[in-house]
């Protein structure tokens, strides 16, 4: 059912509104300044709509591990030039709140803020009750806001996070609004339209490095597409679950033993690659095309040549491709050819295109494909996680609409 979107959220002139957004950004590991800001883009639409209707807004983010950081790790991980960067993006300034995620200091800041203001709060992991979904965290930060609003669909599978679920609670708790953003409500849509109705013929495309991590992901969609295409590391695993010899490429036993279940697939849904770039281990600059074994010392890193045209011919014939997962090792040029020529094909297609977010959003984005796809998810393993058909608490502290 359809969740409560900023339309439902009534008058908001004057009203101070939280939002949870996905600012969990890369950052340069020295400056500490932000490498890709797609996902701060991704949310403006939502932060515009509720300035332009009146409201001043609270946005609040994590970003990275700083539990596990060093204490010079932790200190590019404090929100300041995400601000900025937001500040930029949004023409108009932005603000960090102070210091601190809750405290006195940040009460006083939202206590002046005037319509059409924006605060952004310091990294919600900076407090450890933020993964507890912590109450009294949670009621110190309701306490700022008369509505709620959930635009963070790549952490919508946290629910151990009070931003995400103990934050909503409250408010709802309180009787104020809490609906999702245009990006959450976007995501929503796309997704349970290639789940209820996809237009067919359906084309699959996985890739990545482990099938044990998306083994469910990859069941529903059997159930869904019309053929699913291998490629990335996770073409090896198949090989090796057939008695193929991979060479040096690294298979763990468990994905060997994922994969089992799965083979009775191949040749009728499931669609391995006919040929593959190797790399000798020892020198990435020994490369050569391989069909069946892959030599002793070598190891795959991307599709090859047949079967980039196989695949590119596959598309072109889908009406519906969703992709989740490099088909190579990507980063490196001299083996991108497949991830970047997939993309190209999915660009010029005039089917429904959804490609799966994480390291699959940033390839398309990194040869300047994004733009021409249907849709590119925010949330890689948000986007596992619902296609698969979890039930997010997070959502679940939103009202369906009527």
């Amino acid at each position: 059912m359809a969740k409560k979107t900023l339309d439902d959220l009534g008058d908001l002139k004057g009203k101070k509104v939280l939002v949870r957004v996905d600012f969990n950004v890369p950052l340069d590991k020295k400056t500490g300044a932000v490498k890709n800001d797609r996902r701060i883009r991704a949310a403006l639409p939502t932060i515009k709509h509720l300035l332009d209707a009146g409201a001043s807004v609270i946005a609040m983010s994590h970003l990275g591990r700083p539990e596990k950081a060093t204490p010079e790790e932790r200190a590019n991980l404090t929100m300041d030039k995400v601000a900025a960067k937001f500040s930029e993006l949004l023409g108009k300034p932005v603000k960090k709140a102070a210091n601190e995620v809750v405290g006195a200091g940040v009460t006083a800041a939202v206590a002046a803020m005037k319509p059409g203001d924006v605060i952004l709060l310091e990294n919600l992991r900076f407090d450890p009750r933020e993964q507890k979904n912590d109450a009294e965290f949670a009621a110190a930060i309701t306490s700022l806001a008369d509505a709620y609003v959930n635009d963070a669909f790549g952490t919508c599978h946290n629910d151990k996070d009070a931003s995400m679920v103990a934050v909503p609670a409250a408010l709802k708790a309180a009787g104020k609004p809490r609906a999702v953003g245009l990006l959450v409500a976007k995501e929503l849509e796309i997704i349970e339209g290639l789940m209820s109705a996809p237009k067919a013929p359906v084309l699959g495309i996985m890739g990545g490095a482990k099938v044990s991590d998306k083994i469910a992901f990859i069941n529903v969609l059997l159930t869904k597409v019309d053929q699913l295409l291998i490629g990335g590391k996770m073409t090896y695993t198949f090989l090796k679950a057939r008695g193929v010899d991979v060479g040096a490429t690294r298979v763990g036993d468990e994905e060997v033993v994922a994969a089992g279940p799965l083979l009775k697939h191949v040749g009728t849904k499931i669609v391995l690659p006919v040929d593959y770039v190797v790399a000798k281990s020892d020198d990435l600059l020994q490369t050569q095309v391989c069909e069946g074994p892959i030599p002793a010392g070598f190891e795959g890193v991307d599709i090859g040549p047949k079967t980039i045209e196989a695949y590119k011919a596959a598309i072109k014939d889908a009406a519906t491709v969703i992709w989740n997962g490099p088909l190579g090792w990507f980063e490196q040029a001299a083996f991108a050819r497949g991830t970047q020529y997939i993309a190209e094909a999915m660009s010029a297609s005039s089917g429904v295109t959804v490609v799966g977010g994480g390291e699959t959003a940033e390839a398309a984005e990194q040869f300047g494909y994004a733009d021409k796809m249907t849709h590119v998810s925010t949330g890689g393993g948000a986007f596992l996680a619902y296609v698969e058909g979890k039930k997010f608490q997070s959502l679940a502290q939103i009202d369906d609409r009527a």
